[in-house]
């Protein structure tokens, strides 16, 4: 029977130990990205060949991460299919995002206001838009709590690329509104694939980002319901060599192909149990762990730290892949502080999840018909 060394974690748990691995992971190949392909290539000739790697692509790590937070979000629904569950996690799902974001960007305009970073002119062609602004205390608060979800600009962000976070945001609520009007239908798997099928297909690219949600949660039912047993573990192998293949074998776009790749890659790691395991082992649920502090922290510490590093002593190839080693270590290093914010960012947003279930349950209360 395949995979049922994922099915006995299931019932464990509401969560899959293979989802913290492809975060962690995932997180660190986003890492790699930005330090070697896209910030501080060791050569131009360099960034351009690695970003043909999986180890080394930005777009498929940020794919996969949409993936497995369909699968997360949906697969603790999936076990009871219980409404509650979906007002829980909608109401915690702002606070379980702004609140790391709020203590990065106030620690970064810290730095920026202490002197810490250099004008446009002075700094490499790459980074003259970063952190070129005034920063304020009222920027950080807009910023943290509205403009990174709803008004993203990348000139005024204050963690590298975060465009990510609007998608995430949006893209969860929609899995949400999709889950609670298939909540008492019997055929809700092919409802959300429908769904997922038309925003694969539509000409906006935001609309297919949101597709991976859906599609996420399509895996967790498929997991939940056991119809993983029935698929061949050549077939689990043959979409894992998909995923490893597909950055250098199709261009790097947000479209419908990268998608059906990521979607392949991400039941590879799952249902090919060596990969499985690797994903579930104790170092990979660690840099689970880290990974969204890890998301946050590597923008700045590139600006700050890597960038000022390459321009004064990055001469050579052996100096800058040097830095870029280093750049790596310190970004592992500074996201251990934000684990106990990222574990105080949970405990607050299962708090306001808790308080909309109090608020939807007084609610029905309130309209159900008066029983004599």
């Amino acid at each position: 029977m395949n995979l049922a060394h994922v099915d006995s974690f299931a019932r464990q748990e509401e969560r899959l130990p293979v989802l913290d691995g492809l975060r962690g992971w995932g997180a660190i190949f986003v890492l790699l990205f930005h330090v070697f392909c896209d910030g501080l290539p060791v050569t131009a000739e360099s960034g351009a060949f690695l970003r043909l790697l999986l180890p080394f692509s930005g777009l498929y790590a940020v794919l996969v991460f949409f993936i497995v937070s369909g699968i997360s979000l949906s697969y603790g629904y999936f076990r009871e299919r219980q409404v509650a569950k979906l007002i829980a996690a909608a109401g915690s799902r702002y606070f379980r995002l702004a609140l790391p974001i709020f203590v990065v960007a106030i620690t970064v305009h810290l730095a920026m206001i202490a002197g810490l970073q250099n004008s446009s002119s002075e700094k490499l062609a790459t980074f003259s838009n970063a952190l070129n602004f005034q920063s304020t205390t009222e920027n950080v608060l807009r910023f943290t709590f509205f403009d990174v979800f709803f008004n993203y600009n990348p000139n005024l962000t204050y963690a590298g690329p975060m465009w990510t976070m609007s998608i995430e945001l949006i893209g969860s609520f929609l899995l949400f509104i999709v889950l609670l009007l298939s909540a008492r239908s019997a055929y809700y798997l092919p409802f959300i694939f429908i769904v997922s099928v038309i925003l694969i297909f539509s000409t906006t690219e935001d609309h297919r980002l949101y597709s991976l949600f859906l599609l996420g949660a399509m895996i967790a039912g498929v997991i939940q319901r056991e119809y993983v047993k029935y698929i061949p573990p050549w077939v689990f192998a043959a979409m894992l060599a998909v995923g490893l293949l597909a950055p250098a074998l199709l261009p790097p776009a947000y479209d419908a192909w990268n998608i059906v790749a990521t979607v392949a890659l991400t039941l590879g790691c799952i249902g090919t149990k060596p990969v499985n395991r690797f994903l579930s082992c104790h170092f990979s649920r660690l840099l689970g762990i880290i990974s969204f502090p890890l998301y946050l922290v590597h923008g700045p510490i590139l600006v700050l730290i890597g960038e000022p590093l390459v321009r004064n002593f990055g001469e050579t190839t052996q100096s800058k892949l040097a830095i870029g080693i280093g750049i790596c270590m310190i970004s592992i290093l500074a996201a251990l502080p934000m684990i106990s914010v990222n574990k105080l960012a949970i405990q607050v947003s299962r708090f306001f999840g808790q308080q909309a279930v109090y608020g939807y349950n007084r609610v029905r209360t309130q309209l159900a018909p008066s029983q004599n």
